[in-house]
């Protein structure tokens, strides 16, 4: 869809030699603009095509060229006749509104003052007429316009969705499929300055490292976003990332807010500003800017986030983005009093020209258009009396064909392109209401079965396609929602270079025979990335919603830290293991111990698929335990034993932790049988141990499960067989506890052993083997049925000889009594 191939999100891994400067680092990169004293010659093709980054062009004129005295084209000449109209309203506009508020002056002097000519333009407003020329309705384009990497400029202000947070930066979605990484210290100059704060508070703590610290940074900032949260954003130049290719943005608002200021905003605008501080009464918001500033009173926090339906207060951090309303402006302090209400935010429409300039107009803004034109693949649309811009068809809510010309429709800007002069815009409903876009339980790494995709448009190098939504409707008489998504060319293994020349694969409207995978899911678009490789079908851990906890894999060791070991289970798939997880002992050294490359088997402890966060551990007591696990208090019945690890311990108490972050605790009297000198020398950290839950009346209200270490061998006996029922309902006959033991070894080798056969066999060896198998089974069915009629025959065999002894016997009987008689 775009240069920038979708679905990539995955960052670089941790660097080995991280620093805490890199962390902090206030090195900023920004924008640069270029002198141009002629604005009116034309940019090379070359330029225009160029893969690097555009700078922005300095809007800037130089005033006291000699370029008014050159002859001018005609076409120049009616841009300008065209101009002159426009504009001259607009200054009408403006001394309207200031004659209003002149006081001084009597009737007379103000019909002087508003007849006064208006038609001739000085120098700055000659300036100012050519920078808005490219934007005003004259020339209606071919085709709608979209954002391409080529397109992309160091400055440019676009709209995008939060995606997620790792422990390096934070990953964004931008319109048309581009991915953009925030780093830390780009987020504002307030949540830099707490980080340095932080990182201050840490170096004093002898037991902290780098991996603790970027995880209190990382947390915080989960505190500051949600999920699909739509914000502004500048970019600033291509990301440092090795492996994918990405763009570096920034949402610091002094580079959000460039060429805004105080004149350029009226009330019931928004504004994009971040907390700078907090006070008794409400928070002290930064614009970027030291001429004006925002302040937030805390009862006008209420209902920031979409959907939300309580009235309670939310609270802010320091350093956090907000998109914020203007509800006054006080021009004598400069501040201007906000409120972050979603429903106020989401609604407030641009539709003041007299404020709005060349440079303050930014993406982000809700304005009313007109329909100019409806196009093969989108609309031009007419907004704010100057300005004029695209909706691409991947961002129109309704098919183009239901729109008509001079038609109001209300639109979200998503991007300014200042070179080019081109607007991009929005009609999709979570676009325009700024919230989250809703996927239902469609998740990365989602198999979707042949024929259940319909193919929608089909272009040379993309396709999109639909299927129904998973996300439940309020009224069920309504049509079902779709849910659009994108396949590339090189996903489809279609082997064409031209999907619109194979009609025969790929035809409009009809269903896609291909089974498919959710690759990911963009946020700012709406829509669904699908693969239809044969290698990513295959994949057996496609994302870590594919893990769950206690699962037992191989991995290979990537890097090697003196406080933990990073693992890769799969590609784009990493994990954690904490020094206490490394061994069933302890270990001072990991680099003695362990070597980048090994393959080494591994649990999982904890996954988070939202965050990205994997916890392993390399215990052996651990991955070979056959014990069930714990995952959730509430689901964990009374008398369950489970292996865990000592994470805590006080002088009366221990503390157990399971999987999943769940945990129990240990009561002193329930530690051990016999006499306990110190609990937390006998009981270090990090050992694992095997308890069994309690019955408590207060333990539905306590954080942790009632634990205890002491359990009789009677318990541990009945605890294996239950265990051995459930997965073999079928043998019900059980001996001895040591037999039970000593046949499940066997069995386990057994299955081993048939495993590594079946692995190195062919596949036409193991159809001979099941073949053979099936004679086997079929000779022994047979012989089993001889057996059992041969059984039937001779019980038959001795009835009848039974029968005919008990007949000769009464022959001999009745003979006998006849000769007695005679």
């Amino acid at each position: 869809m775009t240069d920038f191939i979708r679905g990539k999100t995955q960052h670089k891994v941790i660097s080995e030699k991280l620093e805490d400067e890199e962390i902090v680092s206030t090195k900023r990169i920004t924008p640069k603009r270029v002198k141009n004293e002629d604005k009116d010659k034309k940019v090379n093709k070359k330029q225009k095509t160029s893969n690097q980054l555009a700078p922005v062009i300095n809007e800037s004129l130089d005033s006291d060229s000699d370029s008014d005295n050159d002859k001018v084209s005609l076409e120049e000449e009616k841009d300008r006749n065209l101009f002159s109209s426009a504009y001259n309203s607009l200054k009408n506009k403006k001394k309207a509104k200031l004659v209003s508020k002149i006081d001084k002056l009597t009737p007379s002097e103000l019909k002087e003052y508003m007849n006064e000519p208006t038609t001739q333009l000085n120098k700055k407003e000659e300036a100012d007429a050519r920078k808005l020329l490219p934007f005003l309705k004259k020339n209606i384009p071919k085709t709608a316009c979209r954002l391409l990497k080529k397109d992309l400029h160091t400055g440019m202000v676009v709209l995008a969705t939060f995606e997620q947070v790792t422990e390096m930066d934070i990953t964004i979605s931008l319109p048309f499929g581009l991915k953009g990484y925030v780093k830390f210290n780009e987020i504002s100059d307030s949540f830099t300055e707490w980080m340095k704060e932080q990182l201050k508070r840490e170096e004093e703590n002898e037991k902290s490292t780098n991996f603790r610290k970027m995880k209190i940074i990382s947390d915080q900032i989960r505190k500051m976003f949600y999920k699909g949260q739509v914000l502004k954003c500048a970019i600033v130049g291509l990301t440092d990332h090795h492996t994918i290719e990405g763009l570096h943005c920034t949402l610091r608002p002094e580079l959000v807010n460039v060429g805004s200021s105080i004149d350029t905003f009226s009330e019931e605008m928004t504004i994009h500003g971040c907390i700078e501080s907090i006070q008794d009464k409400g928070y002290i918001v930064s614009f970027g800017s030291k001429d004006y500033n925002g302040f937030l009173e805390f009862e006008n926090t209420c209902y920031y986030y979409p959907d939300q339906k309580s009235d309670e207060q939310n609270q802010l951090y320091i350093g956090q983005p907000i998109e914020s309303v203007i509800q006054s402006i006080d021009k004598s302090t400069k501040t201007f009093k906000l409120t972050i209400s979603h429903p106020l935010v989401s609604r407030s429409t641009v539709k003041s020209t007299e404020v709005i300039t060349m440079e303050s107009i930014k993406a982000g803004m809700l304005v009313e258009t007109k329909v100019l034109r409806v196009l093969s693949n989108g609309l031009h649309l007419g907004f704010l009396d100057f300005f004029a811009g695209d909706i691409f068809i991947l961002h129109s809510q309704n098919p183009i064909e239901s729109y008509k010309e001079n038609q109001g429709v209300k639109a979200r800007i998503l991007f300014v392109d200042q070179v080019h002069k081109r607007i991009g815009l929005s009609t999709l409903n979570h676009v325009l209401g700024f919230k989250p876009y809703p996927f239902g339980t469609t998740k990365p790494g989602q198999y979707v079965d042949s024929g259940k995709l319909t193919i929608e448009r089909i272009e040379q190098l993309e396709m999109i396609v639909s299927t129904e939504s998973t996300v439940v409707q309020s009224n069920p008489m309504k049509a079902p929602l779709l849910l659009k998504g994108y396949i590339h060319i090189e996903e489809l293994e279609s082997g064409v270079n031209d999907l619109t020349k194979a009609s025969n694969q790929f035809k409009k409207s009809e269903p896609l025979e291909k089974k498919c995978r959710v690759k990911h899911l963009d946020h700012l678009d709406g829509m669904v990335t699908y693969t239809a490789r044969t290698r990513e079908l295959e994949k057996k851990f496609y994302s870590y919603n594919d893990l769950s906890c206690g699962m037992v894999v191989q991995g290979v060791i990537r890097y090697v830290r003196t406080d933990s070991l990073e693992v890769e289970l799969a590609t784009s798939i990493h994990g954690v293991v904490a020094k206490h997880h490394m061994a069933d002992t302890n270990i001072t050294n990991p680099l003695e111990f362990f070597k980048v490359g090994a393959t080494v088997k591994v649990r999982i402890i904890n996954v988070d698929p939202e965050n990205k966060r994997l916890q392993l551990t390399l215990k052996k007591s651990l991955i070979f335990s056959e014990y069930p696990i714990i995952t959730d208090k509430n689901t964990t019945q009374v008398g369950t034993i489970s292996h865990g690890i000592i994470t805590k311990t006080t002088r009366f108490l221990v503390f157990v932790s399971f999987y999943n972050n769940s945990f129990g605790v240990v009561e002193a009297q329930n530690l051990s049988t016999s006499k306990i000198e110190s609990v937390q020398k006998q009981f270090p950290i990090g050992r694992t141990v095997l308890a069994k839950t309690l019955f408590s009346e207060g333990s539905k209200s306590q954080p942790g499960l009632p634990l205890t270490l002491v359990i009789d061998d009677d318990e541990l006996d009945n605890n294996q067989q239950q265990q051995q029922q459930q997965q073999q309902p079928q043998n019900k006959q059980s001996n001895s506890n040591k037999k039970l033991n000593s046949n499940k070894k066997v069995e386990n080798k057994k299955v081993e052993n048939k495993i590594e056969e079946n692995k190195k066999e062919d596949k036409v060896e193991k159809v001979e083997k099941v073949e053979k198998v099936e004679k086997v089974e079929k000779v022994e069915k047979k012989e089993n049925e001889k057996q059992q009629q041969d059984k039937v025959k001779k019980v038959e065999e001795e009835k009848e000889i039974k029968k005919s002894n008990t007949n000769n016997k009464k022959i001999i009987e009745t003979k006998s009594k006849k000769v007695n008689k005679k």
